[in-house]
């Protein structure tokens, strides 16, 4: 008596046959490398990739301006102290790696968790926070700036 096969066996060796012969006809004898000219096409631009987090015009002097990181995935923040100076810290305490909040008003990034303090200028921990909780300073995020594209580097 022939063996019979089911549904799911005869999808699957279909399936296979079907991933051999697509395999076979990448490697064929007669299939070239991608030229220069390809691999450019395919290549995305610098402009494609660019890391825009804000304009000028979202962080004022002496604000605090709230985004996501997009190297990170977290929250940061975007600060500009004096006019044309940007620059950004990590949310990340450094304490236990919770997430820091700003207060303008108060100067200072404040952890939920434990009470950390940090300088919101500097992102450095205040003396009870450094002392008491052994943190450090917020991470520093690089920055570029073209006109008014504020950008993560």
């Amino acid at each position: 008596m022939p063996k019979q096969f089911g549904r799911r066996q005869v999808l699957t060796a279909g399936a296979a046959t079907v991933a051999i012969a697509g395999l076979s006809a990448c490697s064929s004898p007669g299939a070239s490398e991608p030229t220069e000219e390809d691999l450019a096409i395919s290549t995305p631009s610098s402009a494609a990739t660019s890391k825009v987090v804000a304009t000028a015009s979202d962080v004022p002097v002496g604000s605090v301006f709230k985004f996501t990181d997009p190297n990170s995935g977290m929250p940061a923040f975007l600060l500009q102290p004096a006019a044309g100076t940007f620059i950004a810290y990590s949310s990340k305490c450094t304490h236990q790696g919770c997430v820091v909040d700003a207060y303008p008003d108060a100067n200072a990034f404040k952890c939920a968790c434990h009470g950390a303090k940090y300088d919101l200028a500097t992102g450095e921990p205040d003396e009870t926070t450094a002392k008491s909780l052994t943190a450090t300073a917020l991470a520093k995020i690089a920055l570029t700036v073209a006109g008014d594209q504020i950008s993560v580097a």
